[in-house]
């Protein structure tokens, strides 16, 4: 026989009670008048070793009652023979959801996740059935509830531990050898997306079987608050399963991140900037950045670095301009924190280049009236693109056939016809040709080159008078080329006045377009694509004679603007976050290679729109036929934000959540509620109630005929005595 609430037998310490009543006697047996005493207090005589017990019969029912009291209250019932065992435990449906998710990288998270899984895969009874999820941005299935053989995870090498294909071990062990093979993804972490097709599963696969085994998903992660949970909102979660949330977390909680802030609107040239973000709950708030590359990453010794102060749960902005030694810098570190993974952000770095412009004009480089010399002061003084002049003598055209060849060349004298075919052959071959005619006789190479736009007479040329003068009143602000100065805070030509012009006019149908006009109507700048190059004419030089061009502010920005054109811009600052796809240019839209972080090479078809195995951070390669496309990819910001969600989140969105119990103790659960039926079927209680009721009903009677043969012997007593 058991009991079902063994606490209530400690109501047998009442058994004392009755025990100490009989042993002690507050009153004598007999009773006899004595005058002197009247005026006194009675009082009790003391337990001594004298005393004795009295009416046995009567103490004994009385201790019975109490003891039958106390064990009805216990709930005894009889067991029945068989005995439960971990073999009788009700079959279960445990789906493991593993986050594989660039968080899981900090300090020891992913050791723990690893530990974590063992130790459910050992509590899983034979008869459970188990499935192997992992998530990050998306959901992973490495073993299903179906799943007799493995799959191979995609990505996973050939050294893969996983066994052949068609060989048959049970799931916990492919289980267990999925897992030498995972490692945490640079993946953001979706987890609501995760726990709504997993549940869907486990409910639609219950249904599928009519199965009456329990529905279970265990979710192993570190919940952080950056993880997504918004595919919750919309979801009824199924009333038949439950979630078991195990959460890890690092014994440091200090997490920051920074990254670079870029704009369209930032003047070029201008000092960057970087936010810094610390994480809610973290213990520091001092941290420092600095720029570095591949090569000094990880040196001792760093360049003044910039200290900010980040208080947890805030963000600060800081300039970090590139110092002169860094200036091919391509990342942005982070100091100061307790976890790495997030501590760099990757940039494109200004590309080094040197830049073969070949000349063609009757001016010396130190003329300070002729056009080379002030287009040798915008060229010069810049660290990242070295200028070559290389002059042009003559019609002799085996400098622009050189290799490797120049990638810019400017006219601006004249030239014969055949100098004039070989400069249309450069421009077909991917060279850029700007022709800036210093006079109306160097202009008549505009319509040998460009057939489409035609040249006026001489008599169209503005006087050389400083009253009379023309400024340009239609640009296209769309076109690389003035694009800088598209705000209404640089897009103001007023102040450059043009004193001599070549007149130009396309002719209809033409090819070229329009760049720029004067005031008046007439074409000032004019392009054309020529094969796989492209050609720039100037209506008007920049020399002080024919205009202010070369005095302004902008000409240096414009002679850069042309070298962009002519060899690729020095800075490329766009990015996209790990996961998202990368779109190609289109006008370079052909069979490309791509150079990733960690030297894989990932060959595209020609009709590839975009890149989309952004899966780490890092500087990528794009070979583009013969020109190379570099992006930046970096951590999702959401990452980073680590502080822990808290799981009662989960509950509020519908989310059915359970307590985490082993075998043991649900093999303990299941026999309490075997118990509680028993006893509930037998109640034996009330039988106890019963004989209970019958002892006291004979103890009233004892007690009864015990006090009356008390009294018959006191009468007598005093009767012979008087």
């Amino acid at each position: 026989m058991s009991v079902l609430f063994p606490l209530y037998l400690a109501g047998l310490a009442a058994l004392t009670l009755p025990l100490i009543l009989h042993l002690v006697r507050r009153t004598p047996k007999g009773r006899k008048e004595f005058s002197s005493l009247m005026f006194l207090a009675p009082s009790p005589p003391r337990l001594t070793r004298r005393s004795r017990l009295d009416q046995i019969l009567l103490l004994l029912l009385r201790l019975a009652a109490l003891a039958l009291l106390a064990f009805a209250f216990a709930r005894p019932f009889l067991r029945q023979e068989a005995t439960l065992s971990l073999a009788n435990l009700p079959s279960r449906r445990v789906a493991i959801l593993l986050d594989t998710s660039a968080s899981m990288r900090r300090a020891d998270l992913w050791q723990q996740a690893i530990k974590q899984v063992e130790q459910e895969l050992s509590d899983l009874g034979p008869q459970d059935e188990v499935a192997f999820y992992t998530f990050s941005d998306r959901l992973q299935t490495l073993v299903g509830f179906a799943d007799t053989n493995p799959t191979r995870q995609r990505g996973s090498d050939s050294e893969s531990t996983l066994p052949p294909s068609g060989s048959s071990i049970p799931k916990t062990e492919l289980v267990r050898q999925h897992l030498k093979d995972l490692r945490p993804t640079w993946n953001a972490t979706d987890l609501g997306a995760a726990l709504v097709a997993v549940a869907g599963e486990l409910d639609a696969a219950g249904d599928a079987l009519q199965s009456a085994a329990e529905p279970q998903l265990i979710a192993i992660s570190d919940f952080q608050k950056g993880g997504r949970i918004e595919a919750l909102q919309a979801y009824e979660w199924p009333s038949k399963v439950r979630l078991i949330a195990r959460e890890i977390r690092p014994k440091q909680p200090t997490n920051a991140y920074a990254h670079l802030l870029t704009s369209e609107s930032d003047e070029k040239g201008a000092e960057l900037r970087v936010r810094v973000v610390n994480s809610e709950g973290s213990a520091g708030d001092q941290f420092f950045v600095h720029w570095a590359d591949e090569k000094t990453a990880n040196s001792r010794s760093q360049p003044a670095e910039t200290a900010v102060y980040v208080p947890p749960g805030q963000s600060r902005v800081v300039k970090l301009p590139r110092p002169a030694e860094r200036l091919l810098a391509d990342r942005v570190l982070l100091r100061g924190d307790d976890h790495e993974f997030d501590n760099t952000h990757y940039v494109v770095p200004p590309r080094k280049q040197q830049v073969q412009l070949v000349y063609a004009g009757s001016d010396a480089a130190d003329d300070a009236q002729g056009m080379q010399y002030y287009l040798q002061l915008a060229t010069g003084g810049d660290p990242l693109r070295q200028v070559e002049f290389k002059p042009l003598a003559g019609d002799d055209a085996a400098v622009l056939r050189a290799t490797p060849p120049p990638q810019l060349a400017v006219v601006t004298r004249a030239v014969s016809p055949a100098l004039a075919a070989e400069l249309k052959s450069f421009a077909e071959r991917g060279g850029m040709v700007v022709l800036a005619p210093q006079d109306q006789a160097a202009a008549a190479a505009v319509p040998l080159l460009l057939d489409d736009v035609e040249l006026l007479p001489a008599k169209a040329e503005t006087e050389n008078n400083q009253d009379k003068f023309l400024l340009l009143g239609e640009i296209d602000f769309s076109h690389p080329l003035f694009a800088p100065f598209a705000g209404p805070r640089y897009g103001d030509f007023t102040g450059i006045h043009f004193w001599r012009q070549r007149s130009l006019k396309l002719k209809e149908g033409a090819s070229s377009h329009a760049v720029a006009r004067f005031d008046d109507g007439q074409l000032a700048i004019v392009e054309r694509t020529i094969g796989t190059g492209r050609a720039l004419v100037f209506a008007s030089g920049w020399n002080p004679d024919d205009s202010q061009l070369a005095l302004s502010n902008k000409f240096v920005v414009l002679v850069s603007g042309i070298l962009d054109r002519a060899c690729g811009t020095t800075e490329q600052l766009a990015g996209a976050a790990v996961g998202q796809s990368v779109p190609l240019p289109a006008a370079r839209r052909m069979a490309a290679i791509v150079n990733k972080p960690d030297g894989h090479d990932v060959k595209l078809p020609a009709d590839a729109a975009s890149f989309s195995e952004t899966d780490q951070p890092g500087i990528y390669r794009a070979n583009l036929a013969a020109e190379e496309a570099r992006f930046a990819v970096n951590l999702a910001a959401s990452e980073s934000n680590t502080a822990p969600l808290e799981i009662d989140q989960l509950q509020q969105l519908g989310v059915r959540l359970s307590a985490s119990l082993t075998r043991a103790q649900r093999l303990s659960e299941m026999r309490q509620k075997r118990d509680t039926e028993l006893e509930s079927q037998q109640k034996l209680w009330r039988w106890i109630i019963v004989g209970t009721l019958g002892v006291l009903v004979f103890e009233t009677f004892w007690a009864g005929r015990a006090a009356r043969q008390i009294q018959a012997a006191a009468t007598a007593a005093q009767e012979s005595a008087s």
